[in-house]
């Protein structure tokens, strides 16, 4: 049985299973933010916490080979994660610090409260950067708790500065742990194309309608059949099935990738 990938629409599938459709060296870049592997659950709500646990948030589990496997030679890799379960790769080039406007709760008299994040930076051996050389400290304001419509949600500013300094237009970005879908709004926003995963349709839907109502761009649905996009894109690629194989060929203008 094939799988249909669609871009620029996030898809309701486990990435282990989406990668594998994915060809070699066909993506820009990737940027991500998996389970932790913290079971992490905030209790800074005066209430109830109204966002349920993060599938799979028992381990830190990365496909990082299938991302280098289908990471084009100019390419890169952002990856976030917790100093609790650091992610650990010889390919990994650089950890920027993200410092957040305010620290998190945690022990709080036999603990300091921690105000960062990292982000792994793996870049392929051509990758250049397409603005200006930032240091490895990043300043950005977390997403009020009450503006979250995902516990580990990103702001859109620090998924921009990665798009912006490792992409131009046109590019082909990877997010298979999309969540509540910055990454795909941002991607829109800056006339990018994107493959986004997620495998809990709850965020699929919230992300799919992120995209819809934030944007001025529409999505794309590939059309076997005709072979053309019901809601077309200037710059976008189309991503379709082979009939006769499991493997997803990504073409430009009738190009391959």
């Amino acid at each position: 049985m094939t799988t249909l990938i669609k871009l620029n629409e996030i898809n309701c599938m486990d990435c282990f299973e989406g990668l594998k459709n994915i060809p070699n060296e066909s993506v820009d870049c990737i940027i991500t933010d998996p389970p932790y592997g913290i079971n992490y659950h905030s209790n800074r709500y005066k209430g109830k916490n109204p966002h349920k646990k993060i599938i799979g948030d028992d381990k830190l589990s990365v496909p990082v080979n299938e991302f280098w496997r289908i990471l084009k030679p100019t390419g890169c890799i952002f990856i976030f994660h917790s100093h609790k379960v650091p992610l650990e790769d010889k390919r990994k080039k650089n950890t920027i610090i993200w410092v957040k406007n305010n620290h998190t709760a945690g022990n709080l008299k036999g603990d300091f409260g921690n105000q960062y994040e990292s982000i792994a930076f793996i870049p392929k051996e051509e990758f250049k950067l397409k603005s200006k050389r930032y240091s490895n400290v990043w300043y950005f304001d977390k997403v009020p708790p009450n503006k979250l419509l995902h516990p580990s949600e990103k702001p859109i500013e620090i998924i921009k500065r990665m798009v912006e300094c490792s992409t131009n237009e046109g590019a082909l970005i990877l997010d298979p742990f999309i969540g509540s879908g910055t990454t795909a709004v941002v991607c829109k926003q800056l006339n990018r194309n994107f493959i986004g995963f997620e495998i809990d349709q709850e965020y699929v839907d919230i992300a799919n309608k992120r995209v819809y109502s934030e944007t001025k761009v529409g999505m794309i649905e590939y059309n076997k059949e005709t072979k053309q996009n019901l809601r077309p894109d200037t710059k976008a690629a189309d991503i379709f099935m082979e009939s006769s194989s499991n493997i997803v060929t990504i073409t430009n203008g009738g190009e391959n990738i």
